[in-house]
């Protein structure tokens, strides 16, 4: 018996909001309140592909309702409930971890950017300088009858 993608799908929907509804999950944060999205988001499928199993989207509303209705959780309290112990000082360092990080990176954009306006001016110089050159030579050439480019 050959099982069809759709099947498989299935059951990884299910099996995810099972670890959802034992607080258990592997891909999303064990905080929150259970949704479609967070189902799919823990089956590991892409944005809303649960929506095209509407059979099973009817069962895990009424799964989820129910569920609600005899745990009496809100969002708040589910926070609560599965907080993790993060001192105060840790999230500090990994706020300022990240920021020295973005930090170094617009620093690298700056100089590179930098660098190319330099090069373009250079570029710009030396074509004005060419120009200037250009002209001399025809004046020469015409004995002085052309009339010159202005810059603006």
């Amino acid at each position: 018996m050959k099982v069809s993608k759709k099947q498989i799908t299935e059951a990884r929907l299910k099996a995810a909001m099972n670890r959802l509804l034992d607080g258990k999950p592997e891909k999303v944060k064990p905080s929150g309140k259970i949704t479609l999205n967070r189902i799919n988001n823990e089956a590991g499928l892409s944005a809303s592909y649960i929506h095209k199993f509407p059979e099973f989207v009817n069962e895990a509303e009424a799964i989820i309702a129910n569920y609600e209705k005899e745990h009496g959780t809100t969002y708040i309290e589910s926070l609560i409930e599965h907080q993790v112990d993060e001192s105060e000082v840790e999230k500090l360092k990994r706020k300022l971890k990240t920021e020295k990080r973005l930090k170094e990176t617009y620093k690298e954009q700056r100089d590179t950017f930098k660098a190319i306006a330099d090069q373009i001016v250079e570029k710009e110089a030396s074509l004005h300088f060419r120009i200037y050159e250009l002209q001399e030579e025809i004046r020469q050439l015409t004995h002085g009858s052309v009339t010159p480019i202005n810059r603006k």
